[in-house]
């Protein structure tokens, strides 16, 4: 999902009179002030206690599950047969969480495990600056399989939720102008089968909220590292899968976050690879069948595409990852990612003469960092090549950040194993992992 942020044009009035009067000293720039970015994550049973649940349990395994037959709901897949289907459910719901400024978007993620027929809806809501509550909005529907037959619902964002207060933008909540928030909720509801023992399991549940960003005119970051560091992440290419499965966008010219994680999720590792049995139907000519696998198990029935970014999260957690997005703010905060050993993914768009060292342009795209040279350019794993081979790129530092910046304020994949630290945020700022 994307959506371009407008451009600020330069002030040119005024000039002239501004040089007249120009003190003989140099006067230093005012610092910029870190933009507000805040995560919340409540991923243990410590964190899911300050929480309200109902019909919840605790599991053995630290996540917490359906506990019986007590709360039942309906629900009809629209993209199914339509009949209504009965549900065993429970419901977590987050603490007021409070900003501490004025909000104007959110995007829920969440980690979970669903068997055959169960499903998670979150949902989230936000305490706007008057003190009142706005309606619960869906931020999406997700089952990790695919096996309608069963019972498996088709994964989904909804559409029409749109109100006086709030748009939803697939999988974004974004406040109509003076309704920003001070405060928010999410919530996870479970949904099981009724008549069945088998239920979806909440590992984590993650929350990033933040402040309208606008146009970007910061200067470029400063490279902290001081040498080039480069990653081990495999180079899948989305163009050599080029018209398969048409029936998902047409094929994997339009799979750029799918592609992006598998390599990511490739890059943790034998323990982290999709088994080879569910590998086997897929059908893939040359070769990388995993990254059409990722593309039907991230598809999106609604929004008709493969790049909800909680929905990739949720996949690659499949896979033993502990995943999330958020928004960070320039290339420095991802620097201390690469540093941690970790890959980050990026959302962003640009027209060619923004970044002509791709030789492209796009109205939304994702690809990996997975380092920088020691003069502090991003090297990334780009998936639109033409093979796996051309996947590398180096891109030069400012135009990457600015247009990176300006198309998505930021937007990451976070994916890492759990005993893989994350590194400390930025101590200046609001905590945005």
């Amino acid at each position: 999902m994307m959506r371009i942020r407008g451009r600020l044009l330069p002030l040119i009035m005024g000039i002239v009179v501004a040089l007249l009067v120009l003190p003989a000293t140099p006067v230093a720039a005012a610092p910029v002030e870190p933009a507000a970015i805040t995560l919340h994550r409540w991923d243990s049973q410590r964190e899911f206690l300050r929480g309200t649940w109902d019909n919840l349990r605790p599991s053995r395994d630290g996540s917490i599950e359906v506990r019986s037959g007590a709360r039942t709901a309906a629900y009809a897949d629209p993209f199914g047969s339509g009949a209504s289907r009965t549900y065993d459910i429970g419901s977590w719901t987050s603490p007021v969480v409070e900003l501490g400024y004025a909000g104007d978007e959110a995007i829920a993620s969440w980690n979970a495990r669903t068997p055959t027929g169960t499903f998670v809806e979150t949902t989230f809501r936000g305490r706007k600056l008057d003190g009142q509550w706005t309606k619960w909005y869906v931020l999406g529907r997700w089952t990790s399989g695919a096996d309608f037959a069963a019972g498996d619902i088709h994964r989904t964002s909804l559409n029409g939720q749109n109100d006086t207060d709030a748009a939803i933008f697939t999988d974004t909540f974004s406040v109509r102008s003076g309704k920003e928030i001070g405060a928010y909720q999410v919530r996870a509801t479970l949904y099981r089968p009724r008549g069945t023992a088998v239920t979806p399991r909440l590992d984590a549940l993650t929350v990033m909220s933040n402040e309208f960003i606008g146009g970007y005119d910061r200067p470029t970051s400063a490279f902290t590292l001081g040498r080039q560091v480069e990653l081990a992440v495999p180079r899948f290419s989305q163009n050599i899968h080029r018209g398969e499965y048409p029936e998902f966008g047409g094929g994997g010219q339009v799979w750029c976050s799918p592609t992006s994680t598998s390599m990511v999720q490739y890059s943790w590792g034998d323990d982290h690879r999709v088994p080879d049995s569910e590998l086997a139907p897929i059908v893939a000519p040359n070769g990388d069948p995993q990254v059409p696998y990722a593309a039907i198990n991230t598809w999106d029935y609604a929004y008709e595409g493969a790049g909800n970014w909680p929905f990739n999260a949720a996949y690659a957690h499949r896979f033993g990852l502990d995943t999330f997005v958020t928004r960070l703010r320039s290339l420095a905060e991802a620097e201390q990612f690469i540093e941690a050993g970790i890959p980050v993914i990026t959302s962003l768009s640009w027209d060619l003469e923004e970044m002509p060292e791709a030789g492209y342009d796009t109205d939304g795209h994702l690809m990996v960092i997975i380092g920088f040279t020691a003069a502090g350019d991003p090297i990334l794993n780009d998936p639109a090549s033409n093979s796996n081979e051309a996947v590398r790129n180096i891109y030069t530092r400012k135009n990457f950040e600015r247009v990176w910046q300006d198309s998505t304020d930021g937007v990451v994949y976070i994916y890492h194993p759990a005993d893989v630290p994350l590194p400390s945020p930025q101590p200046d700022a609001t905590p945005n992992w």
